[in-house]
């Protein structure tokens, strides 16, 4: 009972048709009684097994990470709003807690990656309805102004309750694909579908082609197109990644270079960003250049506890555009130490079980997934501030259930000590320093 209230309520926080089809039902509050229920039947189905999806020492980075977030905002000019600012954090906590009461087997770990994908496949198919006939457009697109009519008079701008987005040759807009709920954004949205690409592939069977075409060729080239639409350049530098490290295996480097350069030609060919160039002398790539520097005098002047959560803002317009740099700046050194130890730690976890269990068994299967998964996801964070969001810590939530059940699927005698124990403090410190530096390079160079 207990998993099956989990897996209905993640279906449902990724795919909302409530606040869709039904918004009108939204002041029922049908997700919150959802995940109530979720909640106290998985504490007691953990409590009854004695089992968690996760270690002591996940729960423990956690609720540092929660109490370094309202110590920073405690601590800074604006300190307010420390209860709200723990109180916004709730959702991607709690989300990562549900998860790792619920992960305990590996028959569940893929039931709900599938449940991720079967949400993510309807919001796109939904979405691309919505890009071509107009149908739930003010939902599901997010129209921009291009930037040769910033300075045009509004009154000669097309009347938008007749465009249909794919149908629009006015010039006057950019349209973005995007869904609701905490994927409002492009951005999200599109991160979400790289993060989810590699568990679509968890259904692939070797020799059934009828079977593979409707259960993964078509539902995949749908995600892509919805990718290519969000027309969000981090997404697609993570697609990118996806293939790369995903890809260069079966077909070798050659190929896949080549695969990659067919895919930039479509995006520049079909006009896939835009107009929202790469171009580092693009002015959105000059203010992200400014951002980051305001970052690092953040970090220069709050080191240890950061500017506080939230307060990015309060010294630049824009945000930081970086789920590192917002990290840093925000929650400083400490604050940061246990943010990149959830990764390290999370990645760690599945790349040890690569090491340690037969290639190809199924939990190693289900371990290089969402190993992809995380190369995705955290590229796109490379371009994005996504730092607290709720899809990173239920993607490690997952990460770790993987790790758990790759110990649990062997006698305890014959764990290896290396899958047990991870040292994970001196590669966090290591990848600490190497991101800042990197940041800083990259804006000294430019």
């Amino acid at each position: 009972m207990s998993f099956k209230l989990f897996q209905a309520y993640i279906l449902l926080t990724f795919f909302r048709p409530v606040e869709l089809f039904a918004p009108e039902l939204g002041e029922l509050r049908p997700m919150l009684w959802l995940w109530l229920l979720a909640v106290i039947t998985s504490v007691v189905a953990a409590a009854a097994k004695k089992e968690a999806g996760a270690r002591p020492i996940h729960f423990k980075l956690l609720f540092w990470l929660w109490a370094l977030i309202g110590v920073s905002k405690l601590l800074s000019p604006w300190a307010g709003g420390t209860m709200e600012a723990i109180s916004d954090f709730s959702t991607s906590s709690m989300l990562f807690l549900l998860a790792a009461l619920n992960l305990t087997t590996l028959d569940r770990l893929k039931s709900t990656m599938n449940a991720v994908v079967l949400a993510m496949v309807l919001n796109s198919v939904i979405g691309i309805n919505a890009y071509h006939t107009g149908q739930y457009r003010e939902q599901l697109v997010l129209y921009q102004t291009a930037p040769a009519h910033d300075n045009d008079d509004p009154a000669t701008m097309p009347d938008l309750k007749t465009v249909i987005p794919a149908h629009d040759d006015s010039g006057w807009f950019l349209w973005r694909l995007k869904s609701v709920g905490f994927l409002a954004d492009p951005n999200d949205f599109a991160q979400v579908l790289v993060m989810s690409m590699p568990m679509l592939w968890a259904g692939w069977r070797a020799g059934q082609r009828l079977r593979n075409l409707v259960m993964v060729i078509a539902p995949g080239a749908a995600m892509i197109y919805a990718i290519f639409l969000s027309q969000s350049r981090g997404a697609l530098i993570g697609l990118a990644s996806l293939l790369f490290f995903g890809v260069r295996k079966a077909l070798g480097t050659t190929k896949t270079v080549l695969l990659l350069g067919v895919m930039a030609g479509a995006q520049l060919v079909g006009n896939m960003s835009g107009g929202r160039e790469f171009s580092g002398k693009e002015r959105s790539a000059e203010e992200r250049i400014e951002s980051w520097t305001i970052g690092l005098d953040l970090l220069k002047g709050h080191p240890i506890f950061g500017a506080g959560y939230g307060n990015y803002l309060e010294y630049n317009y824009l945000t930081a555009h970086n789920s590192f740099v917002l990290c840093f700046a925000e929650l400083g050194l400490v604050g940061y130490f246990v943010w990149m130890g959830m990764i390290v730690l999370t990645y760690k976890g599945l790349s040890r079980t690569l090491d340690q269990l037969p290639e190809g068994s199924p939990a190693w299967k289900t371990a290089s997934l969402l190993r992809s998964s995380m190369v995705g996801y955290l590229t796109c964070a490379w371009f994005l501030s996504r730092t607290y969001g709720p899809a990173l810590f239920f993607l490690m939530a997952l990460g770790i259930g993987a790790w758990h059940c790759a110990v649990r699927s062997m006698p305890a005698s014959q764990v290896p000590a290396p899958l047990l124990r991870i040292d994970w403090q001196k590669d966090t410190l290591r990848l600490m320093g190497m991101t800042i530096f990197a940041v800083y390079m990259f804006v000294r160079s430019h």
